[in-house]
């Protein structure tokens, strides 16, 4: 029988790496995604939000209460105050925020967040608190800037509230606060502001999502901008057998082995994490916590289909995904929460009340 000859290990190795590299190294470099966000109730941050995405490249969300027509001004800021006074009575509970309009949208997608907002009594706008308030676990790590407009009242409150409901955001250095006497000058402000904290639309990619199937199970990852993460993405599209390991993992090994550098990062890895151990050169997929080891490196974490990593058998596919798409249906209302109603003055009704009050953003004759 003829011998085929196979090259040596460190031959193949080297090849692997050569190959892998170049393919890394062809992958595009997108651009950051900034997400603005701003409530405006009588126009000036709205003004200030399109003065801010005439200068840098941004997704834009406006916050909107879900009751219609209410005048927080009314009667010397009743309704206002009364919103206010029920969040800071009770800021861990959903209930005592207002209710606001669904939204739809991931904010995996977005590296930089900038809140543009009113203050009311030195506080932030109520309805912006509700949504910073629905949505701080998926901030936590983005970049975070704040852009407060007022009369003449300073921000610290604002800039107070903010970091309450965001304690995980990594602030750029100072806030803006924009006077209302100021708003026609915005543009120049922002100019400046961004230039003073160093802002960036273009410091990082834009996630690379991959997905591991086996037929039944799906997972979708994201993964990090490592040199190992790069390398595993310019090999996709494959199949490969998955295998149990232990009681909190499933492993498999790569076509080729993967390439890694000293921008890898070690550490824990809760359930979803994706990571590769080089000492063997499997890639490994949590269902389960592990804890820290030398030379497990993370790839990236599972952001859709965590429970299914458990489950997975027999020969995965591991393709590339697109970016997750920005129209999801998150709701920015607490679900079962019912708005109450008010009166046309912006009151809050009270029990039997009569008359013409808004209700789910509807004027409702109540008798």
């Amino acid at each position: 029988m003829k011998r085929i000859h196979r090259p040596d290990p460190q031959t193949t190795i080297f090849i692997s790496f050569i190959i892998t590299l170049l393919l890394t190294l062809s992958l595009p470099t997108l651009q950051a995604k900034t997400l603005v966000v701003y409530y405006s109730y009588t126009g000036n941050c709205r003004a200030i939000a399109n003065a801010l995405t005439s200068q840098i490249t941004a997704d834009v969300l406006q916050i909107q209460p879900a009751e219609k027509g209410l005048r927080y001004e009314a009667n010397n800021y009743a309704l206002g105050t009364q919103l206010l006074n029920a969040i800071k009575a009770n800021p861990n509970e959903a209930s005592s925020y207002p209710a606001i309009d669904p939204v739809s949208l991931s904010l995996s997608d977005y590296q930089n967040i900038v809140i543009v907002t009113p203050l009311w009594w030195s506080q932030m706008a109520a309805p912006m608190q509700t949504f910073l308030f629905n949505y701080a676990s998926q901030m936590a790590g983005k970049n975070v800037g704040l852009i407060v407009s007022s009369t003449s009242s300073p921000i610290t409150g604002v800039e107070a509230d903010c970091k309450r409901l965001l304690p995980g955001g990594n602030y750029y250095g100072n806030s803006l606060w924009i006077r209302f006497s100021q708003v026609p000058n915005a543009a120049s402000l922002i100019s400046d502001w961004l230039q003073q904290v160093n802002f960036s639309d273009n410091n990082t990619s834009d996630p690379i999502n991959i997905k591991v199937s086996d037929g039944t199970n799906t997972i979708v990852y994201q993964l990090n901008h490592t040199s190992a993460a790069k390398a595993l993405y310019a090999m996709l599209p494959f199949e490969v057998s998955v295998d149990n390991y232990s009681n909190n993992e499933k492993i498999f090994y790569p076509p080729t082995p993967l390439s890694y550098g000293s921008d890898c990062i070690e550490g824990d890895c809760p359930a979803g994490t994706l990571a590769l151990f080089s000492p063997w050169g499997n890639v490994v997929m949590y269902y389960g916590p592990a804890s820290r080891y030398s030379g497990l490196y993370i790839l990236g974490n599972a952001i859709e289909g965590t429970h299914n990593i458990r489950n997975l058998t027999g020969t995965i596919r591991v393709e590339a995904a697109p970016p997750t798409s920005a129209v999801h249906s998150i709701k920015a209302h607490h679900p079962g929460q019912t708005p109450s109603p008010y009166t046309l003055n912006g009151i809050m009704a009270v029990a039997g009340q009569k008359g013409v009050v808004v209700k789910h953003g509807q004027k409702v004759l109540m008798k």
